[in-house]
């Protein structure tokens, strides 16, 4: 954000006032100035710039240093990544963030053991940035280190691990598994997200057992990773995982679910569901029931159209036109004629 009254407001910058920026990096007399140079040298992306930049990174004013780290990061030059590096060991928490999160921008290996040695600062915004930085350059190295962070103190350092995780891809599927078995309900959470994420087939088995976990978090957030990863071992638990009474959000984390891996031996379950006391899982419901598109599907339905929460009924209705669109213009048109309640926003597909 442009200091007040700054001369390079945040919007998009000519490249006509490529020099005058550049020379604004040495105004001496306001050290505002420079802040703003480097951040409209940042959003222009002009590579001739960066030698001047890489000089500011040595400004005797850390919001100028930090600065110049982003704008360096934006532009993406390699040649910015060894100063970058020496950044990283700024006095200045929020210039040690900054340079860790341009690293990630960069995106090359080199920087990954300083980043990794990041990931012990007392700061948790480095902790965190050097996180993200190293799940967006995706080398295997951090792996192991990314999956210490799921520990992390902070919350938000735990969650960027996890992310981090996922974007390396199959590197990091071990540790997530090993996650579920974490003494920490937290841990185990961030792995059966991440797990979901990743979509591989080899987590199926432990996520299902985290159905069973002794946390309704966990439990919750594997039912959701299971409907991300389409496998019919997983049909079995997840309808049980519908009938759970005592759990409201894993029966609608279970419908969803069920709606997403399209089978057709789910129908009658999610049909049962539609009668649940909660109306998210009505809803859900439905919806799970539009996905998997099985014309047993459209009495029962058709019956949710006088549901007495609107949300249901246009899921019903939408879900209707999903597996006939013909049959969901009939029978919204005789219940509005019927003086029945309104279906909001249904619009039939062609």
């Amino acid at each position: 954000m442009p200091s007040p009254g700054s001369p390079y407001p945040d919007k998009p910058v000519a490249r006509a006032d490529l020099d005058g920026l550049i020379r604004s990096l040495t105004h001496r007399k306001d050290w505002r100035v420079r802040q703003d140079a480097a951040e409209a040298l940042g959003r222009l992306g002009e590579p001739r710039a960066v030698e001047d930049l890489i000089d500011s990174l040595r400004d005797d004013v850390s919001s100028v240093q930090r600065a110049a780290a982003a704008a360096l990061g934006h532009i993406g030059d390699a040649k910015a990544i060894e100063p970058l590096m020496v950044s990283l060991k700024s006095q200045a928490a929020d210039v040690r963030a900054a340079a860790a999160e341009a690293l990630g921008e960069i995106g090359d290996p080199r920087a990954v053991d300083p980043l990794i040695a990041a990931l012990r600062e007392q700061s948790w915004s480095v902790r965190q940035a050097a996180v993200a930085a190293l799940g967006a350059i995706g080398d295997a190295r951090a792996v192991e280190p990314l999956d210490a962070a799921l520990h992390d103190p902070d919350s938000n350092v735990r969650r960027s691990a996890a992310d981090a995780l996922v974007a390396i891809g199959a590197p990091a599927l071990g540790p997530l598994l090993g996650a579920l078995a974490d003494s920490s309900w937290e841990v185990r959470r961030a792995g059966a997200e991440a797990l979901g994420r990743l979509r591989d087939g080899s987590a199926v088995t432990p996520l299902i057992g985290a159905l069973a976990d002794p946390d309704r978090r966990v439990r919750n957030a594997a039912a959701a990773a299971l409907g991300n990863i389409p496998d019919g071992r997983a049909l079995g638990p997840l309808l049980i995982a519908l009938n759970d009474r005592d759990d409201d959000l894993l029966r609608h984390n279970a419908a969803e679910a069920l709606g997403k891996m399209g089978d057709i031996r789910a129908v009658a379950a999610l049909v049962s569901a539609l009668k649940d006391e909660a109306t998210h899982i009505r809803e859900a419901a439905a919806v799970a029931l539009g996905r998997i598109g099985d014309p047993a599907a459209i009495e029962p339905l058709t019956v949710v159209l006088n549901d007495t929460y609107a949300s249901v009924r246009h899921a019903a209705a939408e879900a209707l036109t999903a597996i006939d669109p013909q049959t969901a213009t009939t029978k919204t048109a005789a219940l509005r004629d019927n003086g029945g309640p309104p279906v909001r926003g249904l619009t039939p597909r062609t």
